[in-house]
């Protein structure tokens, strides 16, 4: 079960940095003033100015670091545990 949260919130780091890295490319390729943003079919705002283009792209930069970092901490705190030896006690 752990595997699967593990799985999972790779995944959603992987959206966030495709997203975020999309965004950055897309600022000199802008028709009109701005754009509309969505994220995974949601719609996160109709009309995004140039200049604010930006601020969203390292948003969603910033925003992938926190998934993977937790599936980092819980895939490490998965390591098989030891059985006690009570032979020597």
């Amino acid at each position: 079960m752990k595997w699967l949260i593990v799985i999972v919130l790779s995944i959603l780091s992987i959206l966030f940095l495709e997203k975020g890295i999309e965004l950055w490319t897309v600022i000199k390729h802008v028709d009109g003033d701005g754009i509309g943003i969505s994220f995974m079919g949601m719609s996160i705002s109709e009309r995004v100015l140039i200049e604010s283009i930006p601020g969203y792209a390292l948003g969603f930069t910033i925003a992938s670091l926190i998934p993977i970092l937790v599936a980092i901490n819980l895939a490490l705190r998965m390591k098989p545990k030891k059985k006690m030896d009570t032979t020597n006690i």
